[in-house]
């Protein structure tokens, strides 16, 4: 992080120790303390019986009363030192949106809070008594949240505050701990099949609850704000195309699509998705992460082939997987391997071992994840490699950024060790990610390695590992992020993933551009070249994959294929071009 950062769960720490003995019970005090803290307080003998009435018309929407807490905790019970905050005095980082917020974490002591039948007494917990309609065909459950530092959370939509029952009604929605990379985050999960029968048609405590058991460290935080529960399934959905995406061929997408019988080949589109046309099969049609040059005349390739590669051995057993960086130009002509990696065979298979002896393994070394240098003349790229056995397993892993030579030399330089997913920006900046699978040699993170220095100067910028796949965007100063989300699932291949986005000048305040509950997770985000949209793979639940877009400043996304057979996607530079000749017939 920048050395200018402050530390969120300081300064929350201090509010703390200003928090006063107001209790909150349905009414809000006439003006909130300027300290910036209120605490919550329930009577929590009076939620033993349901609500007499059933939700209103103005509640349909949000079954939740005072969700942004606006009304300062209207309708909220809390325990532990449970408090609200006000933007007004903490700062506008504290909030997600208006003026207040929830706050948890550090200071939770078990003050005010019931004993549970279980015997259990929760260290903190803020809740909200809810009624579900019978109607209803799903129900969505989401809040933005904040956390630092680490103490863990479940989230209850339950009978009897935060304990269910099938037989009874209500489900856990998940767990996750306060231990988050920077930011508001959104939490939601749509509640269908079997869950949503257990909510439907009952009167249920929303319930966000530090347990009796937890471990809460003195900088612990979470901040919680905009509670929805809707009956309605709210997942993101598409969009319509925006104008400004019409296809008019001026700056078309490479995109690689996944053919019948494996072949993966290199396409060129407008930016709606048509004008589809074939440029490049590959050396053995099987071609990657196709990225532009910034003057939009060529294209890079990983073109996965063979080692020996351009004359095989004649014996098939000892040809292994391999990979060039293959340049051709904007049309698909011209295409020319600039480098190519050099696997090295191991043991025969079968492997048949003898007394003491052992098998050696292949090693296989490929290409992935291409980027131009800002001056269009060489190409960063990641060079990965692995162990593989006569068995089909593979072990060990290593992954570099390289920069591609000039000829006559044929050794690519290296970028950075131990580091993969390079994305330089008009400065001569990259940012990649570590891949030091020990963390012995690098530290887990997002990196920037600027190149202008002599000698090169690295600096971690990020260091959550869940935070991956960084992309500056065409002005040089923000950048883009996968993020590895922590919701609504404890086993982490069912979370969604986001895209976030970061200010390198504002490290501490990315904000959540999409949060991909549309699909199993997505990859592979490139900017568009005026920096207001960008384009992502979508893995979808079937298993295949389309290129979709997404509006940096509103978040709505949509679909750029919808066919399942696309893979990844760069979109082309400005260059003053209006349209570029697609030829007819590719090239091999």
């Amino acid at each position: 992080m920048s050395g200018n950062l402050v530390r969120l769960s300081i300064i929350l720490g201090c509010w703390l120790l200003l928090s006063g003995g107001i209790a909150l019970t349905g009414a809000a005090p006439a003006s909130p303390p300027a300290q910036g803290k209120v605490p919550l307080a329930g009577v929590f003998p009076a939620m033993a019986g349901p609500a007499e009435a059933a939700a209103t018309p103005a509640q349909a929407a949000n079954l939740v009363q005072d969700g942004g807490f606006e009304q300062q905790g209207a309708g909220w019970e809390g325990c532990g030192n449970v408090g609200i905050v006000d933007a007004g005095t903490a700062g506008a980082n504290a909030v997600y949106a208006g003026r207040y917020a929830a706050l948890m974490g550090a200071g939770a002591d078990s003050s005010g809070c019931p004993r549970l039948p279980d015997n259990t007494t929760p260290r903190q917990l803020l809740t909200q008594q809810l009624s579900v309609p019978a109607s209803a065909e799903a129900v969505t459950v989401s809040f933005w949240f904040r956390g630092e530092a680490g103490t863990s959370v479940d989230v209850f939509l339950a009978q009897s505050l935060y304990q269910f029952d099938p037989a009874l009604g209500g489900v856990r929605l998940g767990g996750f701990s306060t231990d988050q990379p920077p930011g508001w985050q959104l939490y939601r999960t749509v509640l269908t099949g079997d869950a949503l029968e257990r909510v439907r048609g009952r009167t249920l405590r929303f319930s966000i609850v530090i347990q009796e058991n937890a471990s809460v460290g003195p900088e612990a935080v979470l901040l919680i704000d905009e509670v929805q529960v809707f009956a309605a399934d709210g997942r993101t959905t598409a969009s319509p195309l925006p104008p400004a995406l019409r296809g008019d061929g001026s700056r078309p997408l490479a995109a690689i699509r996944a053919e019948a019988g494996g072949n993966r080949w290199l396409y060129r589109m407008d930016t709606d998705g048509s004008n589809q046309q074939l440029i490049y099969r590959g050396l053995l049609n099987n071609v990657r992460y196709p990225a532009w040059s910034p003057d939009g005349r060529r294209l890079a390739v990983a073109d996965y082939n063979t080692w020996p590669w351009p004359t095989p051995d004649p014996d098939p057993q000892n040809n292994l997987s391999a990979a060039a960086v293959t340049v051709l130009n904007a049309d698909g002509s011209g295409a020319q391997p600039i480098y190519q990696t050099q696997s090295r065979k191991g043991s025969r298979c079968p492997f048949v071992p003898r007394p003491g002896e052992r098998e050696d393994p292949s090693q296989i070394i490929r290409v992935s994840t291409l980027h131009w240098m800002p001056d269009s003349s060489r190409v960063a790229f990641t060079r990965v490699g692995f162990n593989a056995f006569c068995d089909g397993t593979t072990r060990g892993g290593l992954g570099d950024v390289l920069l591609s030579p000039q000829p006559p030399a044929l050794v690519a330089p290296l970028l950075a060790a131990s580091a993969t997913d390079p994305s330089v920006n008009r400065n001569g900046e990259v940012l990649f990610d570590s891949f030091d699978l020990s963390r012995a040699s690098r530290a887990a993170g997002v990196w920037l390695l600027d190149t202008r220095s002599q000698p090169a100067q690295e600096t971690r910028l990020l260091t959550d590992p869940r935070d991956a796949q960084p992309v500056w965007a065409p002005d040089g100063r923000r950048f883009a992020v996968v993020r590895d989300t922590s919701v609504p699932s404890d086993n982490a291949n069912e979370r969604p993933k986001a895209i976030m986005l970061y200010d390198r000048q504002d490290l501490a305040n990315p904000r959540m551009v999409l949060f991909a509950d549309h699909g199993r997770s997505v990859s592979r985000v490139n900017w568009s070249p005026d920096g207001a949209y960008l384009v992502y793979t979508l893995s979808r639940f079937d298993g295949r994959s389309d290129i979709w877009w997404l509006e940096v400043a509103s978040g709505a996304t949509g679909p750029v294929t919808n066919d399942g057979a696309w893979l990844e996607a760069d979109w082309r530079p400005g260059s003053g071009e209006r349209k570029v000749f697609l030829p007819a017939l590719a090239r091999n």
